[in-house]
Order: structure tokens, then C-alpha cells, then sequence
């Protein structure tokens, strides 16, 4: 019996030992994964991370300039990001740019949405759009750029003020029609989501490409 007690007296200590190290490591595992989970989510993750999270899931968000800058495309920015951030990206105003315009309508302060599209107008499609006052209406014999012989307005060569002249069309629509340009169908005017369909119903008999 003395010889028993002896020996387990001996090795207990020792499988104790053993034990504790296998808790340990496993413990110093476990840590080890939380902090890998963690990482993933800080903006200085790899590149696999950032792929598989997405752009959106990091605060990033892409927006369309087009129009009168030096630089029009497509630019990725930050959430929260203004309009006068996005001017900077695409390189400022060109010296195109209708200044006036942008002074009296642009709000530069403007938070910025994922997917918005801005178009800057050129001093001479203002210029041009102020000086047609008179427009021709649907069933006119006169013709001049941007109306057809029939009198109909096409939506690929029209000046705003002549896209204006329709019922239902305003500022924002005219240019939003200008940015889509060209059409090669009218149909296009609904798939480019450039107005809603039941506008393009009403429209259908005043307009042409």
C-alpha cells in the first residue's frame, strides 16, 4: 500500500503539470482566432479581407461626375464625403464649366450617396439654352436644331430650354436627358431610368430621336 500512495504521491503532481499546459494552449489558441476575427474588420486588412467584405462594408461609396471637370469618371470616395470633394477628385471645374450655373444651383456642402451621378453643364449649353426662348410647338412647319421638321424635340440634339418646353419636363430632367445622351431608341429614356415610364407615355408623341 505505502508503494501506491508513493507513486500516485509522484505522478499526480505531474499529470496536474500536464493538464494545466493542454488548458493553456488551447486557451492561447482560442485568443488567437478572436484577434484574427477582429482584424478583419480594421481598414488595414489584406486585400482577400477587403475583396470579400466589399467596398460599402468599409465605408467606401463610388459616384459618377460627368460633364465640365478636367478629370469625369467614376470615383470612389468616403461615406460622408461632399460634392465639393468629388469636384476635387475629377480635377476641379474645366474652363468650360458654367460658373454661374454652378454658383446659383450646385451645393457643394452636399453629402454624397453610393451610386449618385452629377453632371456639370457647359457654359455653352446654358448659353445655348438661354438664348432659344422661342421654341416651335408639335405640329410648327419651322425646324432648327433640336426640332425635328414635324415640330417633334429630339431628345439627342435638344438644347434644355427646348427639353424644357414639354410638359413635365424641368430643369433637373433636361439635364439628366442631356448626360444619357445618345438614345438609340426613345425607349432607352425608361431603361437609362431617366424618367418614369408613365411620363415617357405622355411624352411619346412629342419627342423623336
Amino acid at each position: 500500500m505505502s508503494k501506491i500512495l508513493r507513486f500516485l504521491s509522484f505522478f499526480i503532481p505531474i499529470l496536474m503539470l500536464l493538464a494545466g499546459l493542454i488548458l493553456l494552449g488551447l486557451s492561447w489558441s482560442s485568443l488567437q482566432s478572436g484577434v484574427a476575427s477582429l482584424e478583419c474588420f480594421c481598414p488595414s486588412c489584406p486585400e482577400t479581407a477587403v475583396a470579400q467584405a466589399g467596398v460599402a462594408s468599409l465605408g467606401m461609396i463610388k459616384l459618377d461626375i460627368q460633364g465640365a471637370v478636367k478629370k469625369p469618371g467614376v470615383y470612389e470616395l468616403q461615406v460622408g464625403q461632399r460634392l465639393a470633394d468629388l469636384v476635387a477628385a475629377a480635377g476641379g471645374f474645366s474652363d468650360q464649366a458654367d460658373r454661374l450655373y454652378v454658383v446659383k444651383t450646385l451645393n457643394l456642402a452636399k453629402e454624397l450617396k453610393n451610386q449618385d451621378k452629377i453632371y456639370i453643364p457647359f457654359f455653352e449649353e446654358t448659353a445655348a439654352a438661354s438664348n432659344n426662348t422661342a421654341i416651335p410647338q408639335v405640329g410648327s412647319s419651322s425646324s432648327g436644331e433640336g426640332v425635328a421638321d414635324s415640330g417633334l424635340i429630339s431628345v439627342n440634339t435638344a438644347t434644355a430650354a427646348q427639353l424644357q418646353s414639354l410638359s413635365g419636363i424641368g430643369e433637373v430632367k433636361s439635364q439628366a436627358i442631356i448626360a444619357n445622351r445618345p438614345y438609340a431608341s426613345l425607349d432607352e429614356l425608361v431603361t437609362k431610368k431617366v424618367i418614369s415610364e408613365n411620363l415617357f407615355n405622355s411624352l411619346a408623341e412629342q419627342i423623336s430621336l
